[in-house]
């Protein structure tokens, strides 16, 4: 179960510069306290609302047939207030708005664009459990990335095609708040993704 305090939230409608008919509206609440458990084999966790939080994410839309996007989603605690962060690029056109956010003590800071610097193999493909650097164009979310745990998917069924990578490990960087506060984030447990479909 999820809990939805007052709290600011990201929501954007965004559309395709190539299909002027093709949208995507999407809203993601981070910083949701959750409780519930968790069953792995035969143990059962326990999770509660002053331990665990989640995130909704949420779209609709018409899109494109081929899409890559990026994604970065992290809810929980720094010195002991809700921290939590969204960043997103690569799905629809994002030239008048982009869906990157800071998320602390309940109110949002918003960002610039982000990049994902994902190493690559020798064979010039992706290394996703190589740490990665996350950085924001405006110096306001700079830090890397320390894979833990790489869930992918190919799924191949001709004329429909998902390959998803959905990292999840540690984030320990900077964040800059509007006002000019400094966090210095260490060992955040969160996820970032890259998901490529075509549908």
């Amino acid at each position: 179960m999820l809990y939805e305090p007052n709290m600011d939230t990201m929501c954007i409608a965004t559309p395709w510069a190539e299909k002027p008919t093709a949208f995507y509206y999407n809203q993601k609440i981070n910083c949701m306290p959750a409780c519930g458990w968790v069953k792995l084999g035969d143990e059962k966790h326990r999770f509660t609302p002053d331990s665990a939080m989640g995130v909704l994410d949420w779209g609709r839309g018409v899109w494109t047939y081929d899409n890559t996007w990026y994604w970065g989603t992290g809810s929980g605690w720094h010195d002991g207030e809700s921290f939590g962060f969204n960043l997103g690029y690569g799905f629809s056109d994002r030239s008048s708005a982009s869906e990157n956010m800071v998320f602390y003590c309940n109110r949002a800071h918003k960002l610039d664009e982000v990049t994902f610097m994902i190493p690559r193999d020798e064979s010039g493909g992706y290394a996703f459990m190589e740490p990665w650097y996350l950085t924001s164009n405006d110096g306001r979310f700079v830090g890397s990335f320390i894979p833990r745990m790489d869930r992918q998917a190919n799924i191949n069924l001709l004329a429909v095609r998902s390959v998803q990578h959905q990292v999840f490990g540690f984030f320990s960087g900077k964040v800059v708040l509007d006002g000019g506060e400094i966090l210095e984030i260490k060992d955040f447990l969160c996820a970032v993704e890259v998901i490529h479909n075509m549908y």
